[in-house]
């Protein structure tokens, strides 16, 4: 090595030279690499930002349509109760009673009605097709329908109730091209409580009485309330003699039809009839409280099928 002035010269072989300049050529390939993955680095976090930001506003827009959706099923569940009984108008006509009502929805196409006429109450019983916003507004028609048949003739009897129903039903939702394939399946009594006798008349939907631990089941017509291919045939008034103390239980199929239990099957209503008839003799309260508990066991982990109504009261 030689010293000129300040500058210093290495001096090197050919191989050392060609070494240095490979270095110097990767060092210039990795800078251009580099301003590269920079250049890129900058590209993809703009367009990330602009994705992120667009989520952004969709997620505000699907939280702000939810809560409009939401708070329109929650208008319309009350424009239902407002039709349908609430629990403490039934209490004023069976003060001894109590209604396991869970939707599988917010909106239900179970209901339950009642009218009172002088020294009788009627009182029904329904389950319509489907569930959610369709069973509900079903439910809301045929409600409206019982009150206008009550209105217009209050000398009615639970058979004349389901034979006019459908009449109005076939009239009013299948008068169009577009027919709509909806039904119902209803049961309803008409009590008269100074005299303790029931008269009973339903469309595929049973009654439950249980006197000293034994349980008599009426069945009505096996007919649909709607059903074009189920029409009714032949509609009865069954009459039941009551005495203090017996109980009586109404009740959509979501109960029985539901999966759940150690074999995921349906609950079925031999297992609800043995278990009315164990509880029958329990007060009121009670009797719901082992209601709801059982169905909530039975179902476990298991999706709820369909909306459940269980009506009991006791003479």
């Amino acid at each position: 090595m030689e010293r000129l002035g300040r500058r210093t010269l290495v001096k090197m072989d050919r191989h050392e030279s060609v070494y240095i300049t490979d270095l110097e050529k990767e060092l210039a390939d990795f800078k251009e690499q580099y301003a590269s993955l920079k250049s890129m680095f900058r590209m993809t976090t703009a367009h990330l930002k602009e994705v992120l930001d667009d989520l952004t506003i969709s997620e505000k827009r699907l939280f702000d349509a939810n809560k409009d959706l939401t708070d329109s099923i929650n208008y319309a569940k009350r424009i239902q109760n407002a039709f349908t009984v609430q629990k403490h108008k039934l209490k004023d006509s069976f003060p001894n009673s109590f209604v396991f009502d869970k939707p599988k929805d917010t909106l239900s196409g179970d209901f339950v009605w009642t009218f009172e006429n002088c020294d009788r109450t009627f009182l029904g019983v329904g389950d319509c097709t489907g569930h959610g916003v369709p069973g509900a507004m079903l439910s809301i028609f045929i409600v409206s329908m019982l009150n206008q048949i009550m209105s217009a003739s209050a000398d009615q009897t639970p058979a004349s109730i389901l034979d006019k129903l459908d009449k109005k039903i076939q009239e009013y939702l299948y008068q169009n091209v577009d027919k709509i394939n909806d039904s119902a399946e209803i049961s309803i009594i008409e009590y008269d409580p100074k005299n303790k006798i029931l008269f009973y008349s339903a469309a595929n939907r049973p009654l439950i009485h249980i006197r000293n631990g034994v349980l008599t089941t009426y069945r009505g017509s096996k007919c649909t309330l709607g059903d074009s291919f189920k029409r009714f045939s032949f509609v009865k008034n069954i009459e039941i003699p009551l005495e203090k103390g017996d109980m009586v239980f109404m009740f959509s199929d979501g109960y029985v039809d539901q999966f759940g239990g150690a074999d995921d099957k349906k609950f079925l209503t031999k297992r609800l009839l043995a278990l009315l008839q164990e509880i029958a003799d329990l007060p009121v309260h009670d009797q719901h409280t082992i209601i709801e508990s059982t169905f909530i066991n039975w179902q476990g982990e298991n999706l709820q099928i369909d909306d459940v109504l269980l009506l009991g009261f006791r003479v």
